[in-house]
């Protein structure tokens, strides 16, 4: 698949995410909430895959600074024109594509971009994020389960986006904790019907290392 393509798909993709402007789903909900208890005032947060600018604008209004970055130019200019914030800023980027950005955030935020990101890229897209981390930093993803994945391209592919991956959970934590990455929450839940979405919160081994000294050396 080429990036141009992909590229392409979701420039034409906007009108169909114009709609989540105005009818906000029990998902969106879903990921505030979460988000809601991860964000902090005064942090510095990544928005990546952010789409519209919906995730970005709320998590700027949670009083963090927040970046949204997406590969989609249209979607971008429309983010900075109908989800600006004074905490939130936008630009257009590729996390495909290995860099020397080594910028680091204290959450990073991965909202429906995964599955988006094809097999043979996938952990170009994960060294990017851990290049982005610093020892605290929080990654909050959230992903359709690879059982709904799977299902969708068996028996209704015309549903799924010009990239739809099926990434079931021992993969997503192999691939955080290949980078120092582990797994403090993971919540299957369902909108519509059981077994939908995945949320996972990863933090940096130290810090738990760290919380189990603070516990067991107070004695």
């Amino acid at each position: 698949m080429k990036t141009a393509d992909v590229k392409n798909y979701y420039d034409n993709f906007l009108n169909h995410l114009k709609y989540d402007h105005v009818r906000e789903n029990p998902r969106h909900a879903k990921i505030k909430q979460d988000l809601s208890k991860i964000i902090k005032k005064g942090m510095n947060v990544l928005d990546i895959g952010c789409g519209i600018g919906i995730t970005t604008k709320y998590i700027a209004e949670l009083g963090a600074t927040v970046k949204g970055i997406d590969i989609s130019e249209k979607l971008i200019e429309y983010a900075k024109a109908n989800s600006a914030h004074s905490n939130a800023t936008y630009a257009v980027k590729d996390m495909t594509v290995l860099d020397n950005d080594k910028k680091t955030y204290d959450v990073i935020s991965l909202v429906d971009v995964a599955e988006h990101i094809p097999r043979d890229k996938i952990l170009y897209f994960v060294q990017n994020i851990n290049w982005r981390s610093h020892e605290n930093t929080v990654i909050y993803l959230n992903i359709p389960d690879a059982r709904l994945q799977t299902f969708l391209k068996q028996h209704y592919p015309n549903k799924l986006q010009i990239v739809d991956e099926a990434y079931y959970i021992h993969e997503i934590i192999g691939w955080f904790s290949h980078f120092g990455f582990e797994a403090i929450s993971i919540d299957n839940y369902g909108v519509d019907f059981p077994l939908q979405y995945i949320s996972f919160i990863f933090v940096k081994v130290g810090i738990l290392n760290r919380s189990y000294g603070k516990y067991y050396g107070r004695g």
